[in-house]
């Protein structure tokens, strides 16, 4: 608990001003001593983060882990169903989304603030993004998964995966 409060304390100070952007690619803000096994793996929480975080407000359509002030987060983009009137119509339009940091180490949210979804982000894919990170290959204690992203592909909406190879470092990335 104190190591989260921590970790959004420092991240928080750290940027006052605005959200941190992302890192121009996966891996590159990250220290030469690699991923440290306290960081969770998506597959052990990602299909439960959905409805029972504050941190997404719909499906999830991209993550990513980052380090920055000296903390490990992840970065969760997802779409946002938006206030609903006595109707139950929305008000959302089909590009508005949520971009999150939280921890790392115990899913706590960090900070939070809404995005336009890119076009691909917006747009379905045939494949959830649980089903995405299942088929990422992610598995104990393998490669895991430290990207996952909507891309258009060919055309079509599709995940691509990047996977982090526990033993040498080596980033994978690929399209499903």
């Amino acid at each position: 608990m104190l190591a989260s409060l921590a970790t959004a304390s420092a991240i928080v100070l750290a940027g006052c001003a605005a959200f941190p952007p992302a890192p121009s690619t996966v891996g590159s803000d990250w220290p030469s001593t690699g991923v440290p096994s306290a960081v969770r793996w998506p597959s052990d929480w990602v299909d439960s983060l959905s409805g029972e975080s504050e941190a997404v407000g719909g499906p999830i359509v991209g993550l990513r882990l980052e380090y920055g002030a000296e903390h490990w987060v992840w970065r969760i983009r997802s779409t946002d169903p938006g206030k609903t009137d006595a109707l139950g119509e929305s008000n959302a339009e089909p590009t508005s989304g949520v971009e999150a940091l939280v921890d790392a180490t115990d899913l706590s949210l960090v900070r939070r603030h809404e995005v336009t979804l890119t076009k691909a982000e917006a747009t379905g894919t045939d494949t959830s993004y649980y089903d995405a990170v299942k088929a990422s290959g992610e598995e104990w204690p393998g490669p895991r998964l430290v990207e996952l992203v909507r891309v258009v592909d060919d055309g079509r909406p599709t995940w691509r995966v990047t996977t982090y190879d526990t033993e040498d470092g080596h980033l994978a990335p690929r399209t499903l």
